[in-house]
């Protein structure tokens, strides 16, 4: 391929031109789906009939402590697995480590783990 040609720059513009043009269609009407879908979202949110899944948790179940980073680069986190010992109606979990000690917790701080007992 002569790079210092006119013509066969001429004709890498042209095809770019075609292919631009391709894809741009392509690109705004997934746009356009994924606005739509925004849309319905927030309707079905914003609408009433959504009820978030809430948290249930048991005595004796596993939990992980809901890591909330200060920044987004900040991936460092532990995923120590607690068991619950007692709820209090307050909302509160008594919450024991693999160490034995037990500390106290809201429970809006932990997400269940997959494991029941």
């Amino acid at each position: 391929m002569d790079l210092d040609s006119l013509a066969t720059w001429a004709t890498v513009i042209a095809e770019r031109v075609a292919l631009f043009k391709k894809v741009m269609a392509m690109a705004m009407e997934n746009l356009s789906i994924t606005q739509h879908q925004d849309i319905l979202w927030y309707a079905h949110t914003r609408g009433g009939s959504y009820k978030p899944k809430v948290k249930q948790f048991d005595v004796g179940d596993f939990v992980y402590f809901q890591h909330q980073p200060n920044d987004i680069l900040n991936t460092s986190f532990n995923r120590t697995i607690l068991r619950i010992k007692a709820i209090r109606p307050s909302g509160v979990l008594e919450l024991q480590g693999a160490n034995r000690r037990i500390i106290r917790d809201h429970s809006k701080n932990y997400v269940p783990t997959i494991y029941r007992t």
